[in-house]
């Protein structure tokens, strides 16, 4: 094998720039001709993961053949003066728009983000604090693209160490093994993305495989000899780009990823980075010099972009193209500057003791202010964000607003029955359940309402609820054919485990609360998350509600013919308009008059009854044919919200005290805590 000598590759610098455009206008979602063209834009970190082990492989090869050792003091030496000089002074320029715009709870998840990032835990801080990645509340958190971060950096940890083991003892076997990482890693991101893809996204071994490409392509650049020229270095590049455009353009939120999916643009950058030549059209393009100078600034870029475009987002409830272009333009003369500024001197001409200095004062002035943000509950005074208790009474209780689980009492108690973990509601000294609550995440905020009622009547219950749970008895929710999601998954354990107590006599009633008419239309943006039986079979929406219809009768009966009370809370109103984005732009809002104004104009824009009970037609048609239907057994009640939620044809949002929801279809504990005469009455009879 012959050692090749490192050289500058330009068009490396070209693939970066690919990467950061790429990225930057998949976050921006610019629509053009009725469609965003740059919904695979994600795909450009994975464009950089295999920059990253390519570069990473050449430096610990090429320095273990000249000098027989690798200094990982001056590897993360070095890392640390690409990646946090940066990083510091994007969180330092945040903190004033995040003081001046963020509420309790965000301004909480926001310091917790930033001491995540510092620590280059990025990605399990985001995974059990977000539910998907591209959900639109997920573009309104600054520094949920840190998880890359942590990501790229927990490989850097691992993979020194490792490759340095295999090069020494191993050496013969060093492409071997590179390889059977690769496939163990591309093979276990396919199972979990099929098992739990939110978790998958953001695993690293689910990345590694990516990394590891780049890796293979270094140790053959250095080891072998080149055969970059004729057919190779002019076409095979061509179709390499060709794979990363087909990615950008024709990717999107279904598209399964990290998966064998993910071949295809990861094969497109293998294939650039293995055979582009200088002297031809690829490697011209992409060494040219617009390519070069993006690719340069790409990392501050990339740093740069996200909170600038989910600040302007809060005081935009609908941005429009020009406004994100803005955006863009603004991202890329911010990244100019600090290149120049801070990225390019701390990185060469910042001696060791400056920046050693510099570290350690700016790691210590973000903690303190990050762990005085969680322990003051987001800075919970009325003051930082310039209300007036007396004049916006619809904010009073922030905390309590913004409190999306409701579950403050739910974990409280956690208790194992049928080999599953429960919640406990009410008393707990009672033998017998009286109250068994199944539900998706419409069920959290229920919890703080429910336990009271049941604490009063000396009743116990128990409480379950996850995201995309019908609760039905063999009722399915399948996002990516043919597999059941997890949350699904679990969802039948304990739908099935509650119908095995009714069995036993071991409870008394059940309380059903979800997004019904998700399960049969689907989401306003056209995702639909179809449901199906158990034979996961593919499903057009019409058979998907025939399987809904017959799923709440096989529901019904099941129970019904144990002796169990089945009550049913039909969907809370589905707003056209997000809580939350009103209380945010009202921040913008500077007299009490113009507030005031605000407030007036966005109780236009309630949701009319009719509306309402047209998109819950089909999903409570199928309750409300049960209603005449004889029973044997236990009865149905229907608990309908409009009762609270609506008037004189409208739904409100909220009223003069405070907020029904904390987002455009989920209400709040407040909300619940308006339900409570109601489910008191329909429940309880009093």
């Amino acid at each position: 094998m012959k050692k090749s000598k490192l050289s500058y590759r330009a068009e490396i610098d070209g693939l970066r720039a690919i990467a950061v455009v790429s990225v930057i206008l998949y976050h921006a979602q610019m629509v053009l001709f009725g469609r965003d063209w740059f919904e695979g834009g994600f795909i450009g970190v994975d464009i950089f993961f295999v920059i990253s082990g390519y570069l990473i492989t050449r430096i610990i090869l090429s320095e273990l053949e000249s000098k027989g050792s690798f200094s990982f003091f001056n590897f993360y030496q070095r890392r640390a003066r690409r990646i946090l000089p940066m990083l510091f002074l994007v969180i330092f320029v945040s903190v004033p728009y995040a003081w001046q715009n963020l509420l309790p709870s965000d301004f909480v998840e926001y310091a917790e983000s930033i001491l995540a990032s510092l620590f280059f835990s990025s990605n399990f801080f985001f995974y059990f604090s977000t539910t998907e990645y591209d959900a639109d509340s997920a573009l309104l958190k600054p520094f949920l693209h840190t998880w890359s971060l942590g990501v790229e950096e927990q490989f850097y940890l691992v993979f020194p160490i490792l490759a340095i083991v295999a090069f020494k003892y191993f050496r013969n076997y060093f492409l071997t093994i590179l390889v059977g990482l690769s496939l163990l890693s591309l093979q276990f991101s396919e199972l979990m993305e099929v098992r739990n893809a939110e978790l998958n996204f953001y695993l690293p071994f689910s990345r590694f495989w990516e990394f590891v490409v780049g890796s293979m392509l270094a140790y053959r650049e250095l080891y072998y000899k080149s055969s970059n020229n004729g057919f190779a270095s002019k076409s095979l590049p061509i179709f390499g780009l060709y794979l990363i455009a087909y990615s950008i353009l024709f990717f999107d939120a279904k598209t399964p990823h990290p998966s064998f999916h993910t071949l295809i643009p990861i094969i497109g950058v293998a294939l650039i980075i293995g055979f582009a030549s200088k002297d031809e059209l690829v490697g011209k393009v992409l060494g040219s010099k617009p390519f070069v100078w993006i690719g340069l600034i790409s990392y501050s870029a990339y740093l740069w972009h996200f909170p600038i475009f989910a600040f302007s987002r809060m005081g935009s409830s609908e941005p429009t193209n020009s406004d994100k272009l803005e955006w863009i333009i603004v991202t890329f003369v911010f990244s100019v500057i600090s290149y120049w500024l801070v990225e390019k001197p701390f990185r060469r001409t910042f001696s060791k003791r400056n920046f050693t200095i510099v570290l350690i004062a700016s790691i210590f002035s973000v903690s303190i202010f990050s762990l005085y943000v969680i322990k003051s509950d987001g800075v919970a005074t009325l003051g930082r964000l310039g209300f007036n208790v007396n004049l916006i009474s619809t904010i009073t209780r922030p905390s309590e607003f913004f409190d999306k689980s409701g579950a403050n009492s739910c974990d409280r108690d956690v208790l194992k029955i049928k080999g599953l973990d429960w919640c406990e509601l009410g008393q707990s000294k009672a033998e017998n359940i009286d109250v068994v609550v199944l539900g998706d995440s419409h069920s959290r905020s229920s919890t703080v309402t429910l336990n009271k009622l049941l604490i009063e009547r000396e009743l116990k219950g128990l409480y379950f609820g996850t995201s995309g749970c019908p609760p039905l008895i063999d009722l399915y929710s399948i996002r990516r054919f043919p597999h059941p999601s997890p949350q699904s998954l679990l969802c039948q354990n304990y739908v099935k485990a509650t119908l095995e107590m009714a069995k036993q006599r071991f409870i008394k009633s059940v309380l059903l609360i979800a997004r019904w008419d998700y399960y049969v239309d689907g989401s306003d943006s056209g995702n639909w998350n179809r449901v199906t039986s158990q034979n996961f079979s593919e499903l057009d929406k019409s058979k998907a509600r025939d399987e809904y219809a017959k799923a709440v009768l096989r529901t019904f009966r099941l129970f019904s013919s144990e002796g169990i009370d089945l009550y049913v809370l039909l969907q809370v109103p589905h707003q056209n308009i997000n809580s939350k984005r009103i209380f945010e732009e009202l921040m913008t809002k500077g007299s009490a008059d113009k507030r005031r104004q605000f407030l007036k104009a966005e109780r236009q824009k309630f949701l009319k009854l009719s509306e309402h009970n047209k998109r819950q037609l089909i999903a409570n048609s199928a309750w409300k044919a049960l209603l005449n239907e004889e029973t044997v057994g236990g009865k149905l009640v229907l608990i309908d919200p409009t009762e609270v939620f609506c008037d004189d044809g409208v739904c409100s949002i909220f009223d003069d005290e405070t907020s029904f929801y904390f987002d455009d279809d989920h209400a709040s504990t407040l909300g619940f805590e308006r339900l409570e005469n109601l489910i008191s009455e329909a429940m309880f009879g009093d």
